[in-house]
């Protein structure tokens, strides 16, 4: 098997590639292609970075080689991950991207890997999608190439985060917690409260530590209790105390921490990058599983479920060919509500967006 990481001189991306190696994904016979760009500064770095992953693995290292073109790309998977992030600016007077400005950077980024995909690709590459917004650059990656091997990992790490923070709030551990988020990989996401199921809990058991911990009765107003408390946070965070912002994080509810905690994070001036790599990592391994497993990921539905048209983080039931199918899941009616609300904000953004 053959995998290639696109933008592997990247915080993330050289996270992903010392992870499947640290993890013995590949055997020495398959590789792992680095890919950058050659006016810019991977084009001499890479280098370099094989080099480092070489003496780090060197028992058990597959064949390493670096790209440099979108042409040279070739592999059974695709991870794609090059492009900025928004994240807290060093120099206070000088604001980050915003989304709009992140988006139109990334696309231009992303777009000629995907003509290149299109026009050189066999038809079996699958294309885990990184870069942000996720939504949009599963979109572009559609557009060109079969849209059943496009996924975006976005919902899927809310959905570890969500799992996490519900676990913690129960005292019971993570892998105990079966739970999805939907929706955007951002302020659009739809946490599933109908979906948790907590291993050696009865349904009433569930249902009364659901109760005690979520941030609202209704998913109706998830929306504006998340932005009110992140404000706050955010607040606590603009003025310079750290420790008390994250001191106030950890009494939110998990809905809501799934959403603060990555921005928290920035504003403490770390990333995201490691927690980002692992669950990229994950969702790859659930792929070479062989088993069809059923996932929350970004991928572009054509009135599959919910009758939505557009990218947008949806249950899927995954293989090693991409994903097969949308799982039938029933949703409340609030989490329909913003699951529908959603869909359009996303849909919004893209025609904003696409060129």
């Amino acid at each position: 098997m053959d995998v290639s990481i696109i933008g592997a001189n990247g915080s993330t991306g050289k996270h992903i590639a010392s992870r499947i190696l640290l993890e013995r994904l590949l055997l020495p016979t398959d590789r792992l292609q680095l890919v950058g760009r050659r006016d810019g500064s991977s084009g001499k770095a890479l280098y370099g970075f094989r080099q480092d992953l070489k003496d780090a693995f060197a028992e058990h290292c597959p064949i390493i080689d670096i790209a440099l073109q979108p042409e040279e790309v070739v592999a059974d998977i695709i991870v794609m991950t090059a492009g900025e992030t928004i994240q807290a600016h060093s120099d206070p007077g000088k604001a980050p991207p915003s989304r709009d400005e992140l988006a139109i950077y990334n696309q231009q980024i992303a777009i000629p890997y995907a003509d290149a995909l299109a026009q050189y690709g066999h038809g079996h590459e699958v294309v885990i999608v990184v870069t942000n917004p996720v939504e949009l650059i599963v979109e572009v990656f559609s557009q060109r190439y079969d849209r059943h091997r496009v996924v975006g990992m976005g919902a899927y790490q809310d959905s570890l985060r969500f799992r996490r923070e519900v676990a913690r709030s129960i005292n019971v551990s993570r892998e105990a917690v079966r739970a999805m988020v939907l929706g955007e990989h951002g302020d659009g996401i739809v946490p599933l409260w109908s979906s948790i199921a907590i291993q050696g809990f009865s349904d009433n058991e569930t249902a009364r530590a659901i109760r005690n911990v979520r941030s609202s009765t209704s998913s109706r107003e998830f929306p504006g209790t998340l932005i009110r408390m992140r404000n706050e946070i955010i607040k606590i965070a603009q003025s310079g105390d750290i420790a008390e912002a994250f001191r106030r994080f950890d009494t939110l509810p998990p809905d809501v921490r799934i959403m603060v905690g990555p921005f928290l994070t920035l504003f403490a001036g770390a990333k995201t990058d490691i927690a980002t790599a692992n669950a990229t990592v994950d969702l790859f391994k659930c792929m070479l599983s062989g088993k069809d497993t059923v996932i929350a990921a970004q991928v572009s539905l054509v009135n599959e479920f919910l009758q939505v048209k557009g990218p947008i983080g949806a249950p899927v039931v995954i293989s090693p060919k991409g994903w097969d199918a949308v799982y039938p899941t029933t949703l409340s009616d609030g989490e329909q509500q913003l699951f529908i609300q959603s869909a359009q904000s996303i849909q919004e953004k893209i025609n904003r967006w696409i060129v």
